[in-house]
């Protein structure tokens, strides 16, 4: 599906790095991601040689280069018909023609796909209300004054918009929130806006739309201007896979005040501004070195939210750089992070430090600034004695002690020390104020990971008909092709019934009833049945069949089936299942 979409929403050919993070998101225990990434390189937009009849270049006599592997073999030769050179032409494997361009163009599925609904793009949005069970609510307001209204009846509800932080809480670390309240749809929390002195973004933003917006901004505007807007597009890029970003908001990992957030050190260093509101429509600004006051604690009070974060341009000679160590490139939490923010300016042929801010995160209960090292830069000339002074500083500014949460002191102690080596290394370079060894040079340049490429090799030991033998499966052109049906593709027969299983919600529980008098009062009820209603023997078991079906007086585990129901439509009904 992330693939369909990217093809979909694509206005050219997308590239092999945009194929491989649409893929990045996704899980496969199955088919192996080698042959999905080789599957799905055709579409990328790269050099089209290989699928044209330019392959058919002679290297050697009697070799040819093969359409389909791209290296030298022997499937065309010069004495070829005419019509085996055309077969041949395609490719080793024959009745495949070449994959044009202008066939996965994005723009052209809509003569050939179902287009969005039209019914949903004129549907009128509307206040939503929604109940669960144990008591959870979830509303999606339309407007802000709609939020402080909910605000008032439940201090307590928490701000959701892609749910990336509340829901795992909620589902992993057993944690309770009675009322929830989406704004992904209050337009005044959605804003972005590029103004003369800077960029104000929505709390409610998707980080892959702010992504779009900096690079846009980035090239329409003077470079000097747009130093943090690189910085943040390159942070964001390893921030999570393009499924998270698609729902993650900026507001919502601010707030969220991890330690170990990848974005709060780079607003920090680039003097942010969070605008906050009241729910009498007063606002008041905070610099975001200041919205931050402990572990998971921020400056908002129960009845503020959030509103907007502006992002000033950088000025002339104002540098500003992001830093992040994982024990992976991609979707994972960091160990050390940081924002470095120096502003240079000429005195006597020499550039002096007028402003600075270092901030990391990962060493701290909150994103950190390096205060003393801060006041150690001003004024400084930047040159080498500059480095070998502020690293002394910093290593005792930033001090993790041995029994830091979190572990790995002596490496995070490190990477302090060293982001802000590869910072001095890479203002340098960027004002050739200090020149940088060749072999320094590696720390300065950003990390670009070259396409995914592999291979298998295997013998072939055939015993007998199949047995060891890569036979292809029965139904794998049927289903990577499309042509394969499933139970979703079929339609629905008239008075078609859809069933539930009504499951426990409690472990080690007797089973003293069911009310089931909502069920059967629903519209389109059919019937619901008990273990009783089994016929034959309730008990089943892979080997010995020794687990009841449907619960009679016990329930083992969250999650048993207790019942089932049916009913003429797709929405089912609660069930109130009493345990004790």
């Amino acid at each position: 599906m992330s693939m369909y979409a990217l093809l979909r929403s694509s206005q050219k050919e997308p590239s092999d790095e945009q194929i491989e993070e649409s893929l990045a998101g996704n899980l496969c225990r199955c088919t192996g991601y080698r042959p999905i990434v080789d599957s799905f390189r055709v579409f990328a937009k790269t050099n089209d040689m290989l699928y044209t009849d330019r392959s058919a270049q002679k290297l050697n006599k009697g070799e040819f280069v093969c359409p389909s592997t791209g290296k030298p073999c022997s499937c065309r030769s010069e004495t070829a018909s005419d019509k085996e050179t055309i077969e041949q032409s395609m490719g080793c494997n024959h009745g495949y023609r070449p994959v044009s361009y202008s066939e996965i163009d994005g723009t052209a599925y809509t003569n050939k796909e179902l287009i969005f609904p039209p019914e949903l793009l004129l549907r009128k949005l509307c206040y939503l209300n929604l109940s669960g069970f144990g008591g959870l609510k979830w509303f999606r307001p339309i407007g802000l004054q709609h939020v402080f209204d909910l605000k008032a009846r439940y201090p307590d509800a928490k701000l959701v918009v892609g749910n990336t932080e509340v829901g795992i809480e909620m589902r992993l670390k057993s944690m309770h929130y009675p009322v929830l309240i989406s704004v992904t749809h209050v337009p005044e929390l959605n804003m972005l806006s590029v103004k003369d002195d800077g960029m104000e973004i929505g709390a409610a933003v998707r980080l892959s739309e702010l992504v779009k917006v900096l690079k846009k901004v980035t090239a329409e505007r003077a470079s000097y201007e747009t130093s943090s807007c690189r910085a943040f597009i390159e942070q964001i890029k390893w921030f999570a896979g393009t499924q998270i970003k698609n729902v993650a908001s900026v507001g919502g990992n601010i707030c969220t005040a991890s330690p170990i957030s990848d974005l709060n050190p780079l607003w920090m260093a680039a003097r942010a501004m969070f605008r906050i509101i009241d729910c009498k429509g007063n606002i008041r600004t905070t610099l975001a070195e200041n919205f931050f006051l402990g572990y998971r604690k921020v400056d908002l009070a129960s009845g503020e939210v959030l509103l907007s974060i502006f992002l000033p341009w950088t000025r002339p000679f104002e540098h500003v750089k992001e830093f992040k160590q994982a024990h992976r490139r991609d979707d994972d939490i960091a160990i050390v992070n940081a924002g470095m923010r120096v502003i240079l300016e000429e005195k006597n042929q020499k550039w002096v430090i007028s402003d600075a801010s270092i901030v990391y995160g990962g060493v701290a209960p909150l994103s950190l600034r390096a205060s003393r090292t801060k006041d150690f830069l001003i004024g400084k000339s930047w040159n080498k004695e500059l480095l070998q002074g502020a690293l002394k500083v910093l290593e005792n500014d930033i001090f993790l002690k041995e029994d830091a949460p979190g572990g790995m002191v002596e490496f995070r102690r490190s990477l302090t020390l060293s982001f802000f080596f590869k910072f001095f290394l890479w203002v340098s370079q960027q004002m050739d104020a200090e020149s940088v060894p060749l072999s320094h040079l590696s720390a300065i340049k950003s990390f670009h990971r070259p396409s995914v490429m592999g291979s298998q090799d295997f013998e072939t030991m055939k015993n007998g008909t199949a047995v060891g033998y890569p036979e292809v499966h029965l139904s794998a052109r049927l289903q990577v092709t499309g042509e394969a049906e499933y139970a979703d593709d079929t339609p629905t027969p008239p008075n078609c019934l859809h069933a539930a299983l009504i499951l426990s919600r409690k472990p080690h529980a007797r089973l003293l009833s069911i009310d089931d008098s909502g069920a059967k009062s629903a519209p389109g009820f059919a019937g619901i049945f008990f273990h009783k209603d089994v016929p034959g023997d309730n008990m089943v078991g892979p080997v010995i069949a020794d687990e009841e079906l449907f619960a009679s007086k016990f329930v083992t585990c969250v999650g048993q089936q207790s019942t089932w129901t049916e009913l003429v439509g797709q929405s089912i009904p609660g069930f109130d299942l009493h345990h004790c």
